[in-house]
């Protein structure tokens, strides 16, 4: 068995995919990288609000107008978003497609979306109606759009650590663009892999402004600078309509990256007060004012 580390990655979900694992021997490494990289890839597929062939495509395409039926992990995944817009007071929301599009983040819109001006009246997870029992969804108004943006990352993290888990790896650290990270055991020598936070903007080591120790752990990082439409950032405040201001960095490091994800993209939103909502909930939280930057 080698304890030296094995790489492994892909492109998905606009950005790469990178697995660092040991445990086993380099046969059986490279086999549990490729079935966890093969799963990243396939929710590429199925989560993407861009691919006319993807489920949430699907969804926004026909739930105005009818139920539609999804497969029961998606359906788990969409029940476990409305539950984190409702924890994190409606700063974190899966139905801010037809927002992003009306502030130039979308090239395409669904044929519901192009119904109504998506607006902020067309904002709400509230309006998202799931039936468990027939596992479909519908929306209650036209104008909606789905886009899971904001956990599909995280949610990838966790699917490939829980094959890395059946496969029986000692340890591996997962990422998904440096902004979703996912510890799983610990490294090589036995401890929680640790992973820096950079001031926003840069790439250096000398501008790591907090570090996180992830065993079992997933951390989260949402920034405005990146991805940009003119002067907004790409992260929306769903209850203004507006990109968020004054805060240029936040993360939040907890057991599960979904909602490492979620979280940290609802703390760049509400600021200070959600942060030490968040700790009290045994989380770590990191926030880095936009008036900090140099």
């Amino acid at each position: 068995m080698s304890a030296e580390p094995f790489r492994a990655a892909c492109n998905a979900m606009g950005t790469r995919f990178e697995i660092l694992l040991w445990g086993g021997s380099e046969h059986r490494l490279q086999a549990a990288a490729r079935e966890a990289l093969e799963e990243i890839e396939r929710l590429h597929c199925q989560l993407s609000a861009f691919d006319p062939a993807s489920d949430i495509w699907d969804i926004n395409e026909r739930a105005a107008w009818e139920p539609v039926l999804v497969e029961p992990r998606l359906f788990a995944l969409l029940e476990r978003c409305l539950g984190l817009s409702t924890q994190t007071h409606g700063a974190f929301d899966v139905t801010i497609g037809g927002l992003m599009a009306a502030w130039g983040f979308r090239d395409a819109l669904t044929a519901s979306s192009r119904q109504s001006d998506p607006s902020q009246g067309r904002v709400g997870s509230s309006m998202v109606v799931l039936d468990r029992d027939a596992c479909t969804v519908r929306f209650a108004a036209q104008g909606l759009s789905l886009d899971l943006g904001g956990v599909a990352k995280g949610y990838a993290l966790e699917a490939a650590a829980a094959i890395l888990t059946e496969c029986r790896i000692g340890g591996a650290l997962i990422h998904g663009g440096t902004s979703s990270v996912l510890g799983l055991g610990t490294d090589p020598s036995g401890q929680p892999w640790r992973v820096g936070i950079r001031r926003p903007g840069t790439t250096d080591r000398a501008n790591i402004i907090a570090a996180a120790n992830l065993r079992d752990r997933a951390l989260g990082v949402s920034a405005q600078h990146g991805r940009m439409a003119g002067a907004a950032g790409h992260i929306m405040d769903p209850r203004s309509g507006r990109p968020a201001e004054g805060i240029s960095l936040a993360a939040v490091a907890c057991p599960s990256a979904t909602e490492a994800d979620a979280f940290s993209t609802a703390l760049l939103v509400l600021g200070s007060s959600f942060a030490d909502e968040l700790r009290s909930m045994g989380h770590e939280a990191w926030l880095f004012e936009a008036a900090e930057q140099p």
